[in-house]
C-alpha cells in the first residue's frame, strides 16, 4: 500500500511540475508588446519586464514553497495517505493561486507599462442572466460522487460494528483510518463546490462591442474550469473506496492487490491527464480564433479604487466595494471589507484542524 500511495503523490507533482512548465513563459504568449494581457512599449522585456517576468516565474513556485516542509514531514514520518490527500489539496489550491497570479502581474504590468491608451471604450454591459451552480452541474458526477462516499459509509459502519462485537483491535484501526479519510474528501468536496460556485457567480462585465465574442471566450473559458474541478473531485472521492479495500485484504496487504491498485490509479491519472489536455485544446482553438488578447481594447481602463490600501497595496478596505479583488496602483489588492476572504480564511483553518486530527 505504501508503494501505492508514493507513486500517487509522485504522480502528482509531476502533473504540479507540469503546470508550471505551461505557464512559464505564459507572459509572452501574445508577443513581446504584451505581457499577457496587457499592452507593453516596446522593449519592455528589455527593461523593466525582464525583472517582471521573473518575478513572474519565481511566484509560480509559492505553492510548492507553502507546502514543501508539510510534504517533507509527512514524508518522512511515514503518513503516506495523509501525503495524498495533501497534494490533492495544493493541486486544487494552486489553481486558484495561478489564477490570482496572473490577475496580479497583469496589474503590475499595467503600472510599470508607459504603452499609450489605444482602449475608446468608456461604457460596459453588465449581463442579467442567472448564475446558478445547478446549470452547471452533471447529474451522472454527483451520483458517482454521492456512490463513493455513501457506499463505503454503509460498509465501514457494518465493519466497526464487527471489530467491536469481535473486539477486533486491528479491523477497528483500520475501519477508523477510513473514516478519518472519509471526512477529508467530504470536506474537500466542499472546498471544490466552493470554487465552483466562485466562479459560475464571478461577475465580469461585457463590452459594447464584440459582445458575443466574449460571451463565446468566456463560456469556453467557464467550462473548462468547471470540468477541471469536476474531475478532481471524482478522482479525489476515489480515494475512498481504494483506501477502504485494505480492510477486506489480509495483513500485511499481498503485493499482487497493490500492484493490481497501483495500476488501477495509473489509468486514472492518465484518463485525468488526456482529458484535461482535450480540454485545455478546446480552450486553446476558441481563443486562438477571438483572440482574448484584443478584447481588452473593448474595455475602458479600470481606475484605481477609492478606499484604505493596507499591505503596500496588497490589501484594500472598503466595505461600500463589491468587488473581491480591486484594481491598486501596484496592481490588483483584495477587498477586506468583503466577507468572502474571511470565509475562505475559516475553510483553510477548518482544514489544518482536520490534517491535526488526522495526524494525531
Amino acid at each position: 500500500m505504501t508503494t501505492l500511495l508514493v507513486s500517487i503523490v509522485a504522480l502528482m507533482l509531476v502533473l504540479r511540475l507540469q503546470r508550471v512548465r505551461a505557464l512559464w513563459r505564459h507572459p509572452l504568449r501574445n508577443g513581446e508588446d504584451y505581457f499577457l494581457a496587457q499592452p507593453v512599449v516596446p522593449g519592455f522585456y528589455q527593461g523593466a519586464g525582464a525583472a517582471l517576468l521573473r518575478r513572474y516565474q519565481v511566484a509560480l513556485f509559492l505553492p510548492f514553497v507553502a507546502d514543501l516542509p508539510i510534504l517533507l514531514w509527512l514524508a518522512a514520518t511515514g503518513r503516506y495517505l495523509i501525503l495524498v490527500v495533501e497534494q490533492w489539496i495544493a493541486m486544487i489550491a494552486s489553481v486558484v493561486v495561478y489564477n490570482l497570479i496572473l490577475l496580479y502581474f497583469t496589474g503590475r504590468a499595467s503600472a510599470q507599462s508607459s504603452v499609450p491608451a489605444e482602449r475608446t471604450a468608456t461604457t460596459l454591459h453588465l449581463s442579467m442572466a442567472p448564475r446558478r451552480l445547478r446549470d452547471h452541474t452533471h447529474l451522472w458526477v454527483e451520483l458517482v460522487i454521492a456512490a463513493c462516499v455513501l457506499v463505503p459509509a454503509v460498509v465501514l459502519a457494518r465493519g466497526w460494528l464487527q471489530a467491536a462485537a469481535g473486539a477486533d483491535r486491528h479491523l477497528r484501526h483500520a475501519v477508523l483510518g477510513d473514516v478519518v479519510l472519509g471526512v477529508w474528501v467530504l470536506y474537500v468536496q466542499l472546498g471544490l463546490l466552493l470554487l465552483k460556485v466562485v466562479f459560475v457567480r464571478w461577475r465580469i462585465p461585457l463590452p459594447v462591442r464584440r459582445t458575443e465574442d466574449f460571451q463565446r471566450w468566456r463560456s469556453a473559458w467557464l467550462a473548462y474550469h468547471l470540468k477541471l474541478f469536476d474531475s478532481l473531485r471524482l478522482i479525489f472521492v476515489l480515494l475512498v473506496p481504494t483506501v477502504l479495500t485494505k480492510v477486506f485484504l489480509p495483513h500485511p496487504v499481498p503485493r499482487a492487490a497493490i500492484v493490481a491498485l497501483l495500476a488501477v490509479w495509473a489509468v486514472a491519472i492518465l484518463i485525468l491527464v488526456l482529458y484535461l489536455q482535450r480540454e485545455q485544446r478546446r480552450l486553446a482553438a476558441v481563443e486562438k480564433e477571438i483572440k482574448p488578447v484584443e478584447l481588452v481594447k473593448e474595455f475602458p481602463p479600470a481606475p484605481v479604487a477609492e478606499g484604505r490600501f493596507l499591505a503596500g497595496g496588497l490589501l484594500y478596505f472598503n466595505r461600500d466595494n463589491p468587488r473581491v479583488l480591486v484594481r491598486s496602483a501596484q496592481g490588483i489588492a483584495l477587498n477586506l471589507g468583503h466577507v468572502s476572504p474571511y470565509a475562505w480564511f475559516g475553510y483553510f483553518v477548518g482544514l489544518v484542524l482536520i490534517m491535526t486530527w488526522m495526524v494525531r
